[in-house]
This record gives C-alpha cells, sequence and structure tokens, in this order.
C-alpha cells in the first residue's frame, strides 16, 4: 500500500483529496499522462462517494511495477451505476469515465464498523509498456 486516507464527506474537499493523490502518486514515479489519468480517476471516484455514498470514506492507492489501483471505500452496500449520459446533462459520468479509462475495475462488498454493510470501489490502469490486465 503506498498511501491511505480518511475522506471527509464534503464535496468542497474533493480537490484537497485530489492534490494528496497527485502529490503521492508523482512520488511513486509516474509519468504525466498516467498521472493524469489517474488523478481524474480518483476525482470522480471520490466525488461519487462523497455524493452517493455515507462516512466512514476511505482512498487508498498502490502502485506496482505494472499497474496502479486505487481504491475508495465507504459506509453503504449501494452498487455503483454506469449510467448513460446526454451531452447536455451536467454530472453522471464518473463511472463512465471509470469504465472507459481505467483497465478495469470493479466493487467488494465488505462490513464496515459494527458490522454495518459497506463496498470497496477500486480501479486499476495499467503501466505504459506493461501487460494487458485480465479482465474484471
Amino acid at each position: 500500500m503506498l498511501a491511505e486516507t480518511d475522506i471527509a464527506p464534503d464535496v468542497a474537499r474533493v480537490a484537497l483529496v485530489r492534490r494528496w493523490a497527485r502529490e503521492r502518486l508523482t512520488a511513486a514515479g509516474l509519468d504525466e499522462p498516467t498521472l493524469d489519468v489517474l488523478v481524474l480517476l480518483v476525482s470522480e471516484s471520490v466525488t461519487n462517494a462523497v455524493v452517493h455514498a455515507r462516512p466512514p470514506l476511505v482512498l487508498c492507492l498502490d502502485v506496482d511495477a505494472e499497474r496502479t489501483r486505487v481504491e475508495v471505500r465507504d459506509g453503504t452496500s449501494d452498487e455503483p451505476v454506469l449510467r448513460q449520459t446526454v451531452p447536455t446533462q451536467q454530472g453522471g459520468r464518473g463511472m463512465m469515465f471509470i469504465d472507459h479509462l481505467s483497465s478495469r475495475w470493479g466493487t467488494v462488498a465488505h462490513d464496515a464498523e459494527a458490522g454495518k454493510p459497506a463496498k470497496t470501489v477500486w480501479f486499476e490502469l495499467a503501466h505504459p509498456g506493461t501487460p494487458a490486465l485480465p479482465p474484471s
């Protein structure tokens, strides 16, 4: 695990989390194009958790030689929705970005504090020049 941080349940704080993630991923030596995609997807996944889930909210980053894995844990068992959007619609594209830009993604249900239902939404991005990741 490269890094982990709690996420405040406030959309105004997403920019802070995005900067935090960029700093850690930059320190891990990732190239700029990969960083840009990862930071966009971190921002979308964190925003989804803040808007659609409930605390506790936690962001985890893991980088190895072949891929970067991002996990967002939250305090609800509701599955993310991959929506069809229209060009004039504001919002609702977070999971579409994750689906199209990540190498693979998924969810894992688990128990949070006091046995309450929770989940982790994760995605992985293969590093340039590494073998493709198997489907999720």
